[in-house]
Parts: C-alpha cells; structure tokens; sequence
C-alpha cells in the first residue's frame, strides 16, 4: 500500500475557515483498502470529510473515491456493468490517478 501526494490549488481554498481544495495524486503501489494519507498533508489539524469534487482517473481510467476517515485511506472504486455494485480497483499502478477533493476540517494554521 502507498501513500498519496497532494497538490493543495491555492486559488480556490480557504484554510483559515477550514476548507482547502486539492488535486491527490494515488501511489504506483496502491493496494487493497486505498492509499494513505495524514490531516497534515491538508494542512488541517482534523479532517472532518473529504469530498470527491470531481471524477478520479487518468487518460485510460475513471474512478469514483470513497474516504476511509478514520484509517486516513482514500480508495478507488471502479464501475461495473449497470445495476452492479462498484468495486475497489486491484490496479496497484496508479500514479496516473488523480482525484480533486475538498477538505474540511481544523485548520492547523
């Protein structure tokens, strides 16, 4: 399992009420239960919730993120034929991937 790297867009956050949006880009060695990350890499002192602000993907690939708060994992699920249920992907090569969240929490100014 890997941990992700986060490009935190200054243009559209706002840490000082506590909400940052940032582009995460998913490790090469991604595994199964998600990459990890730390509040710190947000720069908050406490996430609250992260929210998928837009499709997770690269060129080739589209995935939905699913937030794991409390073992700080963000993992990707990939969609199936319609009407079944989306899976983990079992792709540990991801470091095309990247997702644009939003980040609330405690902000560590």
């Amino acid at each position: 399992m890997g941990a992700v790297s986060v490009a935190i867009d200054p243009k559209h956050s706002r840490p000082d009420v506590g909400y940052i949006v940032a582009d995460v880009t998913f490790s090469g060695t991604y595994g199964a239960g998600g990459d990890t990350y730390t509040d710190k890499q947000f720069r908050m002192l406490r996430i609250d919730a992260i929210v998928d602000a837009g499709t997770a993907g690269s060129a080739t690939t589209s995935y939905n993120l699913l937030p794991d708060l409390t073992n700080r994992k963000l993992r990707l699920i990939g969609g199936a034929a319609s009407g079944v249920a989306g899976a983990e992907t079992a792709t540990g090569a991801q470091t095309g991937t990247v997702a644009r969240v939003i980040v609330f929490g405690i902000p560590a100014l």
